[in-house]
C-alpha cells in the first residue's frame, strides 16, 4: 500500500459535534487517538490539520493543534484566521516557530473587501515560506483570489470540498457550477481537495455521493492529477458516512486511474508538505 496523505482533519477538544447532542462529543478515545488508530490502518503518513475557531465552541483551537506538534509528527496544522486582514507577520512568525505550516480561512462574506485589505507584505510571506492557504469558500466568493494570485502566483492556495460548488443536476451542469473554481487552474500553485463528498448529496448519507461524481472529471480536466488532493474531512464526515467510505469513494468515481489515485490519495500532499519552510527539524 502507497503512503497515504490527509488534506483535510479537524481535531477539537473537546470533540466535534454538530448534527448529533452534545452529549456525543468523542472523548474517550479523543478524536487524536481515534485517526492516530485510522491512519495507522490506512496507512496514512501526514494530515493537514485545519484549525477552525469559527464559532464559540471551538475557540482556542490553533492553541490546542500547537500543543499536538511536539508528540504527534503526522499533525501538520494550519492555523485559522478569522478575517485574514488580520494576520501579521508577527503572528505568522509565531505560528511557524510552533510548527503550523499555513493558513485556514473560510471566506464566506465580503471577501473581497477582507482580501484586498491584507497587506502585500503577508501575501510575500506567505509565498516565500511556500506556506499552505487551506481556503473554505464558494460559488463567487472564489473570484477575488484572481487577482490575489495575479500579483503573487506562488501562493499555494487548498481550495477545499471541490470549492463547495452546487451539486449539477446533470453532467453537462458540472463545468458551468465549477467556474470560479476552475478559472484559477491558470495558477500552477492552486490545489483543488476531493473532500467532503457527502455535503454534495441529499441525504448527506447517501454514499458514494454519486451527485458530485461529474465534478471530479472536469476538476481532473482543468488541474490534473497532480493538483488533486485527497480529504477525509474528519470528523465531521463521520455523522454521515464511515472512514473508510471518505477514501474509497474515489474508486467509484469515473476517470481516476490507480496512478492518479495514488498521487491525489498522498504523493501530491506529502510533496507540498516537503516544500514548506518551518522551524521544525
Amino acid at each position: 500500500m502507497s503512503d497515504r496523505a490527509d488534506s483535510h482533519i479537524h481535531l477539537f477538544n473537546p470533540g466535534y459535534i454538530v448534527e448529533l447532542p452534545a452529549s456525543c462529543r468523542r472523548i474517550r478515545p479523543d478524536e487524536t487517538t481515534l485517526y492516530e488508530a485510522l491512519a495507522k490502518q490506512h496507512n496514512i503518513k501526514q494530515a493537514l490539520v485545519v484549525g477552525y475557531e469559527g464559532e464559540e465552541a471551538y475557540h482556542g483551537n490553533n492553541d490546542y493543534l500547537a500543543s499536538l506538534i511536539p508528540t504527534h509528527p503526522w499533525v501538520r496544522p494550519v492555523a485559522f484566521y478569522a478575517n485574514p486582514a488580520s494576520i501579521t507577520l508577527k503572528s505568522l512568525e509565531f505560528r511557524r516557530e510552533q510548527g503550523f505550516v499555513g493558513v485556514s480561512l473560510y471566506q464566506f462574506d465580503q471577501t473581497e473587501a477582507r482580501l484586498n485589505a491584507v497587506p502585500e507584505s503577508i501575501w510575500r510571506w506567505l509565498s516565500d515560506h511556500r506556506w499552505l492557504l487551506s481556503v473554505n469558500s464558494t460559488a463567487e466568493h472564489w473570484l477575488p483570489w484572481q487577482g490575489i494570485l495575479r500579483r503573487f502566483p506562488d501562493l499555494r492556495l487548498l481550495i477545499s470540498h471541490l470549492g463547495l460548488p452546487k451539486a449539477p443536476a446533470t453532467p453537462d451542469q458540472a463545468a458551468d457550477n465549477l467556474a470560479t473554481i476552475t478559472a484559477l487552474a491558470k495558477f500552477p500553485q492552486v490545489f483543488v481537495k476531493l473532500s467532503g463528498f457527502y455535503a454534495l448529496s441529499t441525504p448527506a448519507h447517501d454514499y458514494p455521493h454519486r451527485a458530485g461524481w461529474p465534478l471530479v472529471p472536469v476538476l481532473l480536466d482543468q488541474f490534473g492529477p497532480d493538483r488533486l488532493l485527497w480529504g477525509s474531512d474528519f470528523t465531521p464526515a463521520l455523522e454521515f458516512v464511515s472512514f473508510p467510505q471518505t477514501l474509497d469513494v474515489l474508486q467509484y468515481i469515473p476517470g481516476l486511474d490507480p496512478d492518479s489515485r495514488r498521487r491525489i490519495e498522498g504523493g501530491n500532499l506529502i510533496q507540498l508538505l516537503k516544500e514548506v519552510s518551518t522551524t521544525q527539524p
